[in-house]
């Protein structure tokens, strides 16, 4: 979708009609399982078919209802859009929204006739049901002992964020096509991908991915409404074996949702209108949309139903409607909508009339394109200094870029797909016109260069929008408190003695509330002294260790360890290790503009062509990352007590301090210190996944990092390298503890890209004046390799003193009662759990904790995935039981920055209360307040790592594209994940990244997990993004 920053909206204004609160039509054909209808005995009505291709050819079949004729005339059933006939002088003075609301009124009439003559029984019936428990309601719904019973759609601690489960209904958007269904079963895996079965109408069985769907209802099938109509289906005895009827039961529900939602299609119309201009929304849900229509927004109000939060999901994915709302990637979980501007409407809605009139602007630009492609394709651009872009001309690129944005989505085709051909057929350049087309005109145009990843504007979050916000709040700090953002520890640390020395410990923040000196009032007002000074441990002159790679912009954890005397009170050996993490809550307060807008970008977003940082450089690279410049650092420590013989922590301490001897290494000079015993493959798989490269071109400029890349760590240096030893032992010792708790994990491989140069220089998104000759810009130069997570004993080293540290955390947290954001893992589910428990026990190396991949392969789909919650099960594939919170990088996470502020609230509290009569405060975030700001992290950062995935998809296949066009080798070692019909599934041992490759029968009966093929990247298409694959051999 479009995403435009606040600091061009003012340039969007004057390409399209302004906005004055008009009602933007969006209404199509109410449609029932049979397909859509019209109202009886008239004739069509002109709305968008007057906008389609006359050379497009339609069908028109007759449904024949004896219960509603007009003149005896049958209702017809349009499966496909009906030829226009040609527009009159009246029609072409409409516009396209005022032609919609005709049509919206006359398919009201039809909804009403059809809801009085079938539907009033079941109307009434309903109303008496929504006061009974058994009925399915979005609020709450009592547990049942049926597996997939459902307690919310969506929200912060819903089972529909989890996999979807036999016995959903299920709706299914696969190539344009809606299906509705119940779900039978999951049968395959690709390339990350599960393909399912779901019983739909007549008890078909159809086959989709597991990404097609949705709109989910857990154990729709369950429910007492379905099981008085096809009676009891047990799944586990019989999963394959379903009832009677259930196919039938999915399509009735789907059809009532129609009715309700036709019935209520006028207020459904003006959700535009109230959400983004009264309300000033840029995004919505399904459950508040359901909320406003069927007024029920009070919180007295009756609970919402199924059928209301379906047939409000209908109406927002309406053909009409995806020009207003457009579905997030993880619509299925999270029901949320991002709303297009009310300039990007109109500006639609505007070139489709340009169009369909025949408008003169059109014909000009074209004019313009013609000499534009033909010059690109000739190879001389002499002519394209003669162009210049009016504001009609920007109008038409816009539609084609959001053409070109949402053309590919087999899920939500875009609506404007079907004007791409009349737009562009004059130009006589293109054969075929697909989505492909859309991109390939605006390359061939000068507005994309061909390296141009379009996914940044595909997401529904944009990573642009806050940039002018985030430099108006920092020209106000500036301002209004200069010295915030270069602090003077030294100041600070002296100011602590003073106070010390005269007995004045309590904290006096400058505008405090009276529930806790954390929170000030004012959105602009940094504490002008650290609240927490009072408190704060000097940690001296011990050495810290800053561990990480040179591309890292911001360091925000480094460690220590200090072995424990042997005496009466530790009589047996332990060690403290002290985990250091930035401190970003010593300046900003939870109320603080900077801080609400970190809450809103909820993590720094990493991609291969540039970093969204979540808190302003300014913070993050200089004033509060530990990096060794010198300066005492102020820290949030997590410190505990390990037990040299078990590995378990016998106690821990959570402190603000202050570290001042900071030693910054890089994860490559570490590795050649350290052990490899832990490392699965020993030296010999680091040195493999190290070397695994591949380049385009295969000789790349060098690219400058943050720090040196290497000579850290001097072979020489024989204490330093001694310490290093030291600090792996100790992380060792707790890493065997998880073990014997049933720690496991397995490594898939994961691709990493670099780009240089970095950050690329950004693509114009708005305001064109002229063609951009990108020919004449350098090449982006493209790097891929495996991830060295699993392959490198220092990552695994820092990742250990991390989960050590998010231990503490939840521990502290768990004592003190305090509500906080945990990472969760369930264990599996209770019939897999025995099965799991044996094959960990046997497949799971003692030493490395690591399974192999043929021996994980076939578990790995009933493996739950984790999530953050305000309630602690553990995180089970970790050993971890007792309780685990990510705290250790609030400079890139905001759920980090939430569990800062919270302990320390609790630490100023406990303070307070020590040193006077003062009782405790609350908490500083009640559990009220974190369990929907769970939801909504969880659901941000599946979108952002969704976003961040199909990045790196895409220079993957933008590198093998290259590749391609050159005439160099796309041959690749692999492993079988799974054998398909037609192929087979790969991961490449090279990169890892993972494929479909397709094989003749007689090879794939040769073929099971775990074996070793060669393939061939033969095809690719990196915008959809898509690659294809053919089977070289077995080796």
């Amino acid at each position: 979708m479009l995403r435009i920053s606040s600091c061009n909206r003012s340039a969007w204004g004057k390409l399209a009609p302004t906005y004055e609160r008009s009602s933007f039509g969006n209404v199509r054909t109410l449609k029932t399982s049979s397909g859509p209808y019209k109202a009886p005995g008239t004739a069509p009505k002109k709305r968008f078919e007057d906008h389609t291709d006359p050379t497009i050819i339609t069908t028109t079949v007759k449904y024949r209802d004896p219960g509603f004729r007009r003149h005896g005339r049958p209702v017809e059933n349009h499966h496909h859009r009906p030829m226009p006939p040609p527009a009159s002088k009246n029609s072409r003075k409409r516009t396209p929204s005022q032609i919609f609301m005709e049509d919206r009124n006359e398919a009201l009439v039809y909804a009403r006739k059809l809801s009085e003559r079938n539907a009033k029984k079941t109307q009434q019936e309903k109303i008496k049901s929504q006061k009974s428990d058994a009925d399915p309601i979005y609020t709450y719904q009592p547990p049942k002992p049926v597996t997939g019973d459902v307690v919310e759609l969506f929200g912060p601690e819903s089972i529909q964020n989890r996999e979807v489960l036999p016995g959903d209904f299920v709706e299914i958007r696969s190539q344009g096509k809606t299906v509705f269904g119940i779900y039978l079963q999951s049968f395959d895996q690709s390339e990350g991908r599960l393909y399912s079965t779901s019983i739909t109408q007549g008890d078909q069985i159809f086959r989709h991915r597991t990404a097609d769907v949705v709109f989910r209802i857990p154990g729709y099938i369950f429910m007492d409404k379905a099981r008085t109509k096809v009676g009891d289906w047990d799944v586990e005895a019989n999963p394959t074996t379903f009832p009677i009827g259930t196919g039938k039961i999915a399509a009735s529900f789907a059809d009532e949702a129609r009715v309700v939602m036709g019935t209520y299609y006028t207020k459904f119309n003006t959700v535009y209108d109230t959400f983004w201009c009264e309300r000033k929304q840029k995004s919505i849900t399904t459950p508040e949309i359901a909320k406003y229509v069927f007024g029920k927004e009070s919180p007295d109000a009756a609970p919402l139903t199924l059928l209301e939060i379906y047939a409000t999901h209908l109406y927002l994915t309406e053909d009409a409607s995806l020009l207003k709302y457009v579905p997030s990637v993880a619509i299925r979980w999270t029901g949320e909508f991002a709303m297009q501007q009310p300039q990007e409407v109109l500006l639609t809605e505007t070139v489709i009339e340009w169009m369909r009139t025949g408008d003169a602007r059109v014909a000009q630009f074209m004019e313009k394109a013609k000499v534009l492609v033909d010059g690109y394709r000739q190879g001389d651009k002499s002519a394209w200094k003669e162009i210049a872009f009016s504001d009609s001309d920007r109008m038409i690129i816009e539609f084609v870029r959001q053409t070109a944005f949402t053309g590919y989505s087999d899920v939500f085709p875009s609506p404007r797909l079907t004007y791409l051909p009349k737009l562009l057929r004059s130009l006589g350049s293109y054969g075929d016109i697909e989505p492909r087309t859309a991109f390939t005109f605006l390359n061939e145009i000068g507005i994309w260069p061909t390296w141009y990843n379009m996914e940044i504007n595909r997401s529904a979050i944009s990573l642009t929008d806050s940039i002018e916000n985030e430099q108006a709040i920092l020209n106000r700090i500036r301002t209004l408190s200069p010295d915030s953002l270069q602090q003077d520890f030294e100041k600070d640390i002296e100011r602590i003695k003073q106070d010390t020395v005269a007995g004045n410990t309590t904290v006096k923040p400058a505008t405090p509330s009276a529930s806790s000196p954390l929170i000030l009032q004012s959105p602009t007002e940094l504490y002008k002294r650290d609240p927490c000074d009072s408190i704060r441990h000097d940690f001296g002159e011990q050495a810290i260790f800053a561990i990480d790679d040179p591309s890292a912009s911001e360091l925000d954890d480094a460690f220590a360890v200090e072995p424990v005397p042997i005496t009466t009170l530790t009589p047996k050996p332990s060690t403290w290790i002290h985990v250091h993490v930035a401190d970003p809550t010593s300046i900003l307060p939870p109320l603080h503009e900077m801080s609400r807008l970190a809450a809103e970008r909820v993590l720094t977003v990493y991609l291969p062509e540039g970093t969204w940082p979540m808190l302003p450089r300014l913070l993050t690279e200089e004033t509060l990352s530990l990096k060794n410049d010198g300066k005492p650092k102020k820290v949030m420590t997590f410190s505990a007590r390990l037990s040299d013989e078990t590995g378990d922590i016998l106690e821990y301490k959570v402190r603000p301090g202050i570290v001042r001897k900071l030693v910054t290494l890089n994860y490559d000079d570490v590795d050649d210190h350290l052990q490899w015993d832990r490392v699965h493959g020993g030296k010999a798989e680091g040195d493999r996944v190290r070397n695994s490269q591949m380049r385009m071109p295969e000789e790349m400029s060098k690219r400058e990092y943050y720090r040196a890349t290497s000579g850290t760590v001097a072979s020489d240096d024989k204490g330093l390298i001694k310490e290093l030893l030291g600090l792996q032992d100790v992380a060792k010792r707790h890493m065997d503890f998880r073990l014997k708790n049933g720690a496991f994990n397995f490594n898939l491989g994961r691709t990493t890209i670099e780009i240089s140069p970095f950050p690329l220089q950004p693509v114009a998104e708005v305001g064109w004046e002229a063609p951009v000759d990108y020919t004449t810009w350098q090449e982006p130069q493209i790097s891929c390799r495996l991830d060295r997570g699993f392959a490198s004993p220092s990552r695994m080293m820092v990742a250990e003193y991390m989960i050590i540290a998010g231990r503490v955390a939840a521990m502290f947290a768990q004592e003190h009662d305090l509500p906080t954001l945990y990472r969760n893992q369930s264990k599996p589910a209770e019939k897999y759990r025995t099965m799991f428990e044996e094959r960990v026990r046997e497949m799971t190396n003692p030493l490395t904790g690591m399974m192999g991949l043929t021996e994980m392969l076939p578990l790995r789909p009933y493996i739950p995935g984790a999530e953050i919650s305000t309630t602690s099960v553990g995180h089970w594939s970790m050993g971890l039981h007792g309780g685990y919170c990510k705290v250790t990088s609030p400079l890139r996470r905001y759920s980090d920055m939430v569990c800062h502020w919270q302990i320390k609230g609790a630490l100023l509290s406990k303070h307070e209360s020590s040193s006077s009569s003062v009782t405790a405060t609350p908490p500083l975030f009640s559990l009220d307040t974190l369990t929907p700001l769970a939801g909504l992290i969880r659901d941000r950062e599946r979108t952002l790592g969704m976003l961040e995935a199909r990045s790196v998809k895409f220079w993957l296949y933008e590198m093998f594209r290259r590749r391609l066009e050159s005439g160099l080798s796309n041959v690749f070692d692999g492993i079988v994940m799974n054998p398909t019909e037609d192929g087979y599934n790969v991961i490449s041992t090279l990169l890892g990244f993972q494929t479909v490759v397709k094989a003749e029968p007689k090879d794939i009966q040769e073929l099971q997990i775990g074996t070793k093929v060669s393939f061939e990247v033969n095809a690719c298409n990196p915008q959809r993004p898509w690659v294809g694959a053919k089977h070289i051999a077995k080796l």
